[in-house]
Protein backbone atom coordinates (compact mmCIF):
# COMPACT_ATOMS: atom_id res chain seq x y z
CA UNK A 1 0.00 0.00 0.00
CA UNK A 2 1.75 3.27 -0.92
CA UNK A 3 2.29 5.37 2.39
CA UNK A 4 0.33 8.14 1.52
CA UNK A 5 -3.11 6.35 1.98
CA UNK A 6 -4.70 5.96 4.41
CA UNK A 7 -6.14 2.76 6.71
CA UNK A 8 -9.03 2.19 8.34
CA UNK A 9 -6.93 1.40 11.62
CA UNK A 10 -6.64 5.09 11.43
CA UNK A 11 -9.78 6.53 11.38
CA UNK A 12 -10.56 6.53 15.22
CA UNK A 13 -13.80 8.92 15.27
CA UNK A 14 -15.40 7.18 18.28
CA UNK A 15 -18.31 4.76 19.12
CA UNK A 16 -21.12 4.49 16.64
CA UNK A 17 -23.34 1.65 16.34
CA UNK A 18 -25.04 2.36 13.39
CA UNK A 19 -21.89 4.03 12.06
CA UNK A 20 -23.09 7.74 12.26
CA UNK A 21 -20.55 9.45 13.06
CA UNK A 22 -21.40 13.28 13.32
CA UNK A 23 -18.00 14.22 11.60
CA UNK A 24 -17.73 11.40 8.94
CA UNK A 25 -16.56 13.93 6.11
CA UNK A 26 -14.04 15.66 8.07
CA UNK A 27 -12.23 12.08 8.55
CA UNK A 28 -13.23 10.75 4.64
CA UNK A 29 -13.71 13.95 2.23
CA UNK A 30 -15.82 13.26 -0.70
CA UNK A 31 -13.10 14.27 -2.68
CA UNK A 32 -11.73 10.74 -2.13
CA UNK A 33 -14.75 8.89 -3.54
CA UNK A 34 -15.89 11.42 -6.68
CA UNK A 35 -11.81 10.65 -8.25
CA UNK A 36 -13.33 7.24 -9.24
CA UNK A 37 -15.82 8.12 -11.21
CA UNK A 38 -14.12 10.60 -13.26
CA UNK A 39 -14.15 10.11 -16.88
CA UNK A 40 -16.48 6.76 -18.30
CA UNK A 41 -19.20 6.99 -15.24
CA UNK A 42 -20.48 10.17 -16.29
CA UNK A 43 -20.36 9.37 -20.01
CA UNK A 44 -22.18 6.78 -19.58
CA UNK A 45 -25.18 8.76 -18.07
CA UNK A 46 -25.17 11.87 -20.26
CA UNK A 47 -28.09 12.47 -22.27
CA UNK A 48 -29.61 9.32 -22.98
CA UNK A 49 -32.95 9.68 -20.64
CA UNK A 50 -34.98 12.65 -20.04
CA UNK A 51 -33.12 12.87 -16.23
CA UNK A 52 -30.76 10.72 -14.50
CA UNK A 53 -32.48 10.21 -10.74
CA UNK A 54 -29.97 8.91 -8.13
CA UNK A 55 -30.66 7.28 -4.82
CA UNK A 56 -27.77 7.56 -1.77
CA UNK A 57 -28.52 5.23 0.67
CA UNK A 58 -26.87 5.99 3.86
CA UNK A 59 -25.90 9.79 2.75
CA UNK A 60 -24.75 10.99 6.07
CA UNK A 61 -24.67 14.98 6.56
CA UNK A 62 -25.56 14.91 2.69
CA UNK A 63 -21.29 16.49 0.92
CA UNK A 64 -21.23 13.22 -0.76
CA UNK A 65 -24.78 13.39 -2.27
CA UNK A 66 -23.81 16.72 -3.49
CA UNK A 67 -20.59 16.12 -4.94
CA UNK A 68 -22.12 13.09 -6.88
CA UNK A 69 -24.79 15.40 -7.97
CA UNK A 70 -22.53 18.08 -9.02
CA UNK A 71 -20.35 15.26 -10.61
CA UNK A 72 -22.66 14.06 -12.98
CA UNK A 73 -24.86 17.63 -14.16
CA UNK A 74 -21.39 18.40 -15.16
CA UNK A 75 -22.67 16.81 -18.49
CA UNK A 76 -25.64 17.06 -20.46
CA UNK A 77 -28.06 15.26 -18.41
CA UNK A 78 -30.87 16.82 -15.81
CA UNK A 79 -29.98 15.19 -12.75
CA UNK A 80 -31.93 14.37 -9.53
CA UNK A 81 -30.27 12.97 -6.21
CA UNK A 82 -32.11 11.59 -2.88
CA UNK A 83 -30.62 10.96 -0.22
CA UNK A 84 -31.14 8.83 2.52
CA UNK A 85 -30.06 7.83 6.20
CA UNK A 86 -31.62 6.58 9.85
CA UNK A 87 -29.67 9.17 11.79
CA UNK A 88 -32.60 11.96 11.62
CA UNK A 89 -29.87 15.02 13.03
CA UNK A 90 -27.84 13.86 10.17
CA UNK A 91 -30.20 14.46 7.68
CA UNK A 92 -31.46 17.54 9.13
CA UNK A 93 -27.95 18.82 9.00
CA UNK A 94 -27.93 17.66 4.96
CA UNK A 95 -31.35 19.80 4.64
CA UNK A 96 -30.21 22.83 6.20
CA UNK A 97 -27.31 22.86 3.36
CA UNK A 98 -29.54 23.14 1.09
CA UNK A 99 -32.25 25.43 2.76
CA UNK A 100 -31.39 28.00 0.28
CA UNK A 101 -32.03 26.34 -2.51
CA UNK A 102 -36.45 26.01 -2.66
CA UNK A 103 -35.78 24.55 -6.22
CA UNK A 104 -32.96 22.19 -5.35
CA UNK A 105 -32.43 18.72 -7.56
CA UNK A 106 -31.14 17.26 -4.68
CA UNK A 107 -33.29 16.08 -1.23
CA UNK A 108 -32.75 14.14 2.29
CA UNK A 109 -35.20 12.21 3.93
CA UNK A 110 -34.75 10.02 7.27
CA UNK A 111 -35.17 6.80 6.78
CA UNK A 112 -34.01 3.53 7.38
CA UNK A 113 -34.09 1.06 4.31
CA UNK A 114 -34.20 -1.78 5.95
CA UNK A 115 -36.93 -1.49 8.83
CA UNK A 116 -39.32 1.16 7.61
CA UNK A 117 -40.24 -0.90 4.11
CA UNK A 118 -43.45 0.32 3.94
CA UNK A 119 -42.67 3.98 4.14
CA UNK A 120 -39.06 3.17 2.26
CA UNK A 121 -41.84 2.28 -0.47
CA UNK A 122 -44.19 4.93 -0.58
CA UNK A 123 -41.22 7.85 -0.42
CA UNK A 124 -39.66 6.02 -3.43
CA UNK A 125 -42.65 5.88 -5.37
CA UNK A 126 -44.09 8.91 -4.72
CA UNK A 127 -40.42 10.14 -5.70
CA UNK A 128 -40.21 8.33 -8.64
CA UNK A 129 -43.25 9.38 -10.26
CA UNK A 130 -43.41 13.11 -9.38
CA UNK A 131 -39.98 12.86 -11.30
CA UNK A 132 -41.30 11.13 -14.76
CA UNK A 133 -44.57 9.20 -14.02
CA UNK A 134 -43.80 6.30 -15.85
CA UNK A 135 -40.36 5.79 -13.68
CA UNK A 136 -40.57 2.83 -11.41
CA UNK A 137 -36.27 2.54 -10.86
CA UNK A 138 -33.85 4.54 -9.99
CA UNK A 139 -30.86 4.61 -12.88
CA UNK A 140 -28.29 4.28 -10.09
CA UNK A 141 -28.57 3.37 -6.27
CA UNK A 142 -24.83 4.35 -4.52
CA UNK A 143 -24.37 2.70 -1.02
CA UNK A 144 -20.90 3.76 0.27
CA UNK A 145 -19.91 1.88 3.45
CA UNK A 146 -22.69 1.00 4.53
CA UNK A 147 -22.91 -2.58 4.05
CA UNK A 148 -21.53 -3.54 7.61
CA UNK A 149 -23.42 -1.32 9.79
CA UNK A 150 -26.44 -2.73 8.25
CA UNK A 151 -24.77 -6.51 8.66
CA UNK A 152 -23.63 -5.91 12.07
CA UNK A 153 -27.50 -4.59 13.24
CA UNK A 154 -29.26 -6.97 11.41
CA UNK A 155 -27.34 -10.28 10.80
CA UNK A 156 -27.10 -11.59 7.27
CA UNK A 157 -30.66 -11.53 6.46
CA UNK A 158 -30.36 -7.82 7.14
CA UNK A 159 -27.78 -7.89 4.63
CA UNK A 160 -29.24 -9.59 2.49
CA UNK A 161 -32.56 -7.41 2.29
CA UNK A 162 -30.74 -4.28 1.63
CA UNK A 163 -28.94 -6.22 -1.41
CA UNK A 164 -31.95 -7.11 -3.00
CA UNK A 165 -33.61 -3.48 -2.21
CA UNK A 166 -31.11 -2.09 -3.91
CA UNK A 167 -31.18 -4.29 -7.13
CA UNK A 168 -35.13 -4.10 -6.73
CA UNK A 169 -35.51 -0.10 -6.89
CA UNK A 170 -31.91 1.00 -9.40
CA UNK A 171 -30.37 -0.40 -12.75
CA UNK A 172 -27.30 0.28 -11.48
CA UNK A 173 -25.63 -0.21 -8.06
CA UNK A 174 -22.50 0.96 -6.95
CA UNK A 175 -21.56 -0.25 -3.61
CA UNK A 176 -18.18 -0.26 -1.57
CA UNK A 177 -18.51 -3.14 1.18
CA UNK A 178 -16.16 -3.07 4.02
CA UNK A 179 -13.63 -5.51 4.79
CA UNK A 180 -14.30 -8.07 7.76
CA UNK A 181 -11.07 -6.04 9.28
CA UNK A 182 -13.19 -2.72 9.92
CA UNK A 183 -16.16 -5.35 11.72
CA UNK A 184 -13.57 -5.88 14.09
CA UNK A 185 -12.58 -2.21 14.32
CA UNK A 186 -16.13 -1.36 14.65
CA UNK A 187 -16.55 -3.87 17.68
CA UNK A 188 -13.35 -3.02 19.43
CA UNK A 189 -14.26 0.78 19.47
CA UNK A 190 -17.73 -0.38 21.04
CA UNK A 191 -15.59 -1.99 23.69
CA UNK A 192 -13.05 1.15 24.16
CA UNK A 193 -16.00 3.38 24.81
CA UNK A 194 -17.25 0.70 27.34
CA UNK A 195 -20.98 0.21 25.06
CA UNK A 196 -22.98 -2.47 24.26
CA UNK A 197 -21.34 -4.86 21.84
CA UNK A 198 -22.82 -5.40 18.79
CA UNK A 199 -25.74 -8.63 19.69
CA UNK A 200 -25.34 -10.55 16.23
CA UNK A 201 -21.66 -10.24 15.90
CA UNK A 202 -20.60 -13.41 17.21
CA UNK A 203 -23.55 -15.02 14.97
CA UNK A 204 -22.84 -13.64 11.62
CA UNK A 205 -21.93 -16.22 9.13
CA UNK A 206 -20.11 -14.54 6.58
CA UNK A 207 -16.74 -12.73 7.48
CA UNK A 208 -13.72 -12.96 5.77
CA UNK A 209 -15.50 -14.18 2.46
CA UNK A 210 -18.33 -10.82 2.93
CA UNK A 211 -17.36 -9.35 -0.11
CA UNK A 212 -17.60 -12.98 -2.04
CA UNK A 213 -20.54 -12.97 -0.36
CA UNK A 214 -22.33 -9.54 -1.72
CA UNK A 215 -21.05 -10.44 -5.10
CA UNK A 216 -22.70 -14.04 -5.13
CA UNK A 217 -26.30 -12.74 -3.94
CA UNK A 218 -26.03 -9.84 -6.46
CA UNK A 219 -24.65 -12.33 -9.05
CA UNK A 220 -26.86 -15.72 -8.23
CA UNK A 221 -30.03 -14.23 -6.62
CA UNK A 222 -30.70 -11.18 -7.88
CA UNK A 223 -29.77 -10.67 -11.58
CA UNK A 224 -26.79 -8.73 -11.58
CA UNK A 225 -23.75 -8.76 -12.98
CA UNK A 226 -20.48 -6.85 -11.87
CA UNK A 227 -19.78 -4.44 -14.58
CA UNK A 228 -16.63 -2.33 -13.46
CA UNK A 229 -14.37 -2.88 -10.44
CA UNK A 230 -13.98 1.37 -10.03
CA UNK A 231 -10.93 0.91 -8.27
CA UNK A 232 -10.29 1.59 -4.65
CA UNK A 233 -11.16 4.57 -1.80
CA UNK A 234 -8.87 6.10 0.20
CA UNK A 235 -9.44 3.54 2.81
CA UNK A 236 -8.77 1.12 0.44
CA UNK A 237 -12.22 -0.34 0.10
CA UNK A 238 -13.47 -1.69 -3.66
CA UNK A 239 -16.29 0.33 -5.34
CA UNK A 240 -18.25 -1.80 -7.13
CA UNK A 241 -20.58 -1.02 -10.67
CA UNK A 242 -23.23 -3.47 -10.72
CA UNK A 243 -25.88 -3.20 -13.85
CA UNK A 244 -29.03 -6.16 -14.08
CA UNK A 245 -27.89 -8.67 -16.62
CA UNK A 246 -30.02 -7.74 -20.34
CA UNK A 247 -32.01 -10.75 -19.34
CA UNK A 248 -32.24 -10.76 -16.00
CA UNK A 249 -36.17 -11.27 -14.28
CA UNK A 250 -35.50 -6.99 -13.15
CA UNK A 251 -38.79 -7.96 -10.68
CA UNK A 252 -37.85 -9.13 -7.10
CA UNK A 253 -41.33 -9.88 -5.35
CA UNK A 254 -42.10 -8.54 -2.19
CA UNK A 255 -42.69 -11.89 -0.69
CA UNK A 256 -38.84 -13.19 -1.49
CA UNK A 257 -37.87 -9.64 0.10
CA UNK A 258 -39.81 -9.90 3.17
CA UNK A 259 -38.29 -13.57 3.64
CA UNK A 260 -35.20 -12.26 3.24
CA UNK A 261 -35.40 -9.91 6.13
CA UNK A 262 -36.89 -12.82 8.19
Amino acid sequence: MAKNKKNDDEFEPGAAQFGNFINYYEFNPPKNRLALFEGKFCECFSSDKRKILCLDVGCNTGELTRGLHEMLSSGQAAVRMMGVDLDPQLVQRAKETIANEPESDVQFHALNVVTQVEERDQLWNRYLESQEPERKRFDIAFCFSTTMWIHLNHGDAGLESLLACLATWADNVVIEPQPWKCYRNAARRLRRANRPPFPLFDSLVHRSNVQDHIDDIFRNRLGMELHTHLGHSEWQRPVLWYRHKPTANLAISNQEESGQRK
